[in-house]
């Protein structure tokens, strides 16, 4: 796998509570693509008490202006396999989420889209996950935003901590000329 776009770890200074009938129920981070095939994203996450229910990763289309108010527009363009909240460490740690079939769209080079986390169970105070992000000094090119059940906001003042990767571009083994063959 090769990266697309990612924000490190090493920026983490803060978390976003990640629930349903709280303030967000999915949250993501817009990122460029490179022309390669999605294979996975990962986010800095962690759960908090005992939740339980699945989260996915999604990629939708971008509107807005990139860096500042980008936010997810339409029906997700790909689909994560689900992983149970159960099983995320209670310690930060980097979660991948795993893209399969026709969920492996193409990330069209220069095309921007949001990679988004979603999870729809927890309660905000005793049992949810957690969303690293960097709120202190933020330098992502994209921005960060987030879905309150009702609509997309953006907040530029933050970026999340993610990676998007893409398959590894396939070696392209042609017929050999014919002074190779035996």
């Amino acid at each position: 796998m090769q990266i697309v776009d990612s924000y490190s770890e090493s920026n983490h200074s803060g978390s976003v509570v990640v629930v349903s009938n709280y303030e967000w129920i999915e949250v993501g981070q817009s990122f460029t693509g490179d022309g390669g095939t999605l294979d996975s994203i990962k986010f800095y996450i962690k759960k908090y008490g005992s939740p339980t229910g699945n989260c996915s990763a999604k990629v939708y289309a971008h509107t807005g202006t990139f860096g500042t108010s980008s936010v997810p527009t339409g029906s997700a363009l790909a689909t994560s396999g689900t992983i149970d909240v159960s099983t995320i460490s209670t310690s930060i740690s980097l979660v991948t989420f795993t893209f399969s079939g026709a969920e492996k769209i193409t990330l069209t080079n220069g095309t921007k889209y949001v990679a988004v986390l979603e999870y729809g169970g927890g309660d905000p105070s005793t049992n949810n996950i957690q969303a690293g992000i960097d709120d202190t000094s933020p330098t992502h090119s994209g921005n960060a935003s987030l879905y309150d059940d009702i609509s997309w906001g953006y907040a530029s003042s933050y970026d999340f901590c993610f990676y998007v990767y893409k398959d590894d571009e396939a070696q392209k083994v042609g017929p050999f000329p014919s002074h190779f063959r035996i």
